[in-house]
């Protein structure tokens, strides 16, 4: 059924169009490259648009006075949120012969991105509409085709909540589809929503992704602030990092199309490496941290700090090779104000796992950092079944919860949806009245010291702590049960030698 174009578009129809479009693509390239394509003329569309719905109302406010073209061109920023040069309007794309379309739609980003540089620089380089192997004219100019049906993108049409929940859930769609890949660039909206109802963001404040991806974790931060304090929420800013340059630009975009272009900076590189954001030689501080970083990755840069050291002083303990979650952690410390909140998803063999990953917990433990541990339904990351937690710390704590730290069992609550486990609302309240309890719900939560902690060779998986329906032993995973044998084999090694070394003091003395 054709749309409406003079009428106000719905949320549904928007999202069922726009995943429409992604099936044209079906079979000429892959998930990556579809979703690159189709964000990318989603935000040409949506800024081509605007820019002529802003020249109406500028014409509008100015009247009869004369030479209003030249009034505009001369204070653009006071009357468009985004520049669109003369003839890089998606009318004149659309307007090109279909063998010419890939180059038009090629310049037409690149002279948008020239012309706002601080917002869009490089952003469009990494997606290539001349790519006739991947794309071929007639497929390109079907999809173009299908973009116009849609009618203008204007803010009176799609207001920008709607246009922004729609290119998150195009986001969300694209990561189902990628599989294992889809991790790397999306973090499961209620993850997020959790995150930041856990951090309860004030009205004004830094908030810092250093593992950004698509920007979704700050946005989430972003509207709970808006949710608490309404338009003062104006004064939170965002920061973010990512690594990979096409997640960057979608990142961007996001921000972008969020409307919240003003307030975020996301700058593009390895945090680990070469982190963005520099102070007088160290990392930046902020008061939020929010961040899910990569499960596992087997290239988080341990050969370059074991190398060439930390220049941050960030790396007191240098994680193994397969397991650097802990290494960002203590980033996001290094970049926490003195009274800084953070909350980060980990998987939960960053709870157990000996070495210099125990050394990490063990220091934030000692220091009283760690205000609580979430345990999280399985199965709810793309490319990750495995179980994951959210670590919580804090600066700053209430003098309630100094010497303390919450343990919160949320393993069970989840509804399963589209082969996922997904919380639902009543979850998340759950957990977040489990956090803000400073008693113990039984089953639920508990509160321990961190001398019980110790006594545990700081192991904080959560069911070592909860007592719940199942049993404790029945929690413990292998890969769990196996770093805990070969930590008490190299206790015991470490005791065989003690008692040698004390018999050779003795025959030495009897002598």
């Amino acid at each position: 059924m054709p749309i409406d174009v003079a009428a106000p578009l719905h949320l549904r129809t928007l999202e069922d169009h726009l995943w429409a479009s992604a099936d044209l693509f079906r079979g000429l390239t892959d998930v990556e490259v579809q979703r690159d394509y189709v964000l990318a003329l989603l935000f040409f569309k949506r800024a081509s648009d605007i820019h002529k719905e802003e020249t109406a109302a500028a014409f509008q406010e100015l009247g009869d006075a004369p030479d209003v073209e030249a009034i505009i061109a001369a204070n653009a920023d006071a009357f468009y949120s985004l520049r669109v040069p003369e003839d890089a309007a998606w009318a004149d794309v659309v307007a090109t012969d279909r063998h010419e379309l890939g180059t038009a739609l090629n310049d037409a980003l690149a002279a948008i991105a020239a012309a706002n540089p601080r917002q869009l620089a490089s952003v469009f380089e990494y997606t290539d509409f001349n790519n006739r192997k991947a794309l071929p004219p007639e497929h390109l100019a079907a999809v173009v085709r299908h973009f116009d049906e849609l009618g203008p993108l204007t803010r009176e049409r799609v207001p920008p909540d709607m246009l922004g929940q729609a290119y998150e859930w195009l986001i969300a769609k694209f990561a189902a589809e990628a599989g294992k890949a889809g991790g790397e660039f999306y973090t499961p909206a209620p993850v997020g929503l959790l995150g930041a109802r856990l951090l309860q963001p004030p009205a004004a404040a830094t908030a810092y992704d250093p593992t950004c991806g698509s920007g979704g974790l700050l946005l989430e931060l972003r509207d709970e602030a808006f949710r608490l304090h309404g338009d003062e929420a104006q004064g939170l800013t965002l920061y973010g990092q990512e690594l990979k340059p096409t997640t960057w630009a979608i990142g961007r975009m996001n921000m972008l199309l969020h409307g919240a272009n003003a307030a975020a900076t996301i700058e593009q590189g390895d945090t680990l490496f070469k982190p963005a954001f520099v102070q007088n030689g160290r990392v930046r501080q902020f008061d939020l941290i929010i961040a899910n970083p990569p499960f596992s990755s087997k290239n988080w840069g341990h050969d370059k700090l074991k190398s060439g050291g930390d220049p941050f002083g960030r790396m007191r303990h240098l994680p193994p090779k397969r397991h650097g979650e802990m290494a960002f952690v203590q980033h996001m410390v290094a970049s926490l104000k003195d009274h800084g909140r953070m909350a980060v998803v980990l998987p939960n063999g960053a709870l157990f796992r000996a070495g210099n990953e125990q050394a990490v917990r063990r220091d934030l433990v000692e220091a009283d950092l760690v205000e609580a541990v979430i345990q999280l339904p399985k199965d709810m990351f793309y490319g990750a079944g495995i179980p994951a937690c959210y670590l919580l710390l804090n600066k700053a704590k209430r003098p309630e919860r100094v010497g303390r730290v919450l343990f919160i069992d949320g393993a069970e609550g989840f509804a399963r949806a589209n082969t996922k486990n997904v919380l639902q609302p009543e979850d998340i309240d759950r957990l977040v009245a489990a956090f803000n309890d400073d008693n113990p719900q039984p089953g639920i939560s508990s509160w321990v010291s961190p001398k019980d902690i110790a006594a545990r060779r700081f192991n904080l998986t959560v069911r070592r702590y909860v007592q719940g329906t199942e049993d404790d032993e029945q929690a413990v995973t292998l890969p769990q049960a196996i770093a805990e044998l070969r930590e008490a084999q190299a206790a015991a090694r470490a005791t065989d030698a003690s008692v040698e070394q004390l018999l050779s003091s003795l025959e030495s003395s009897d002598g």
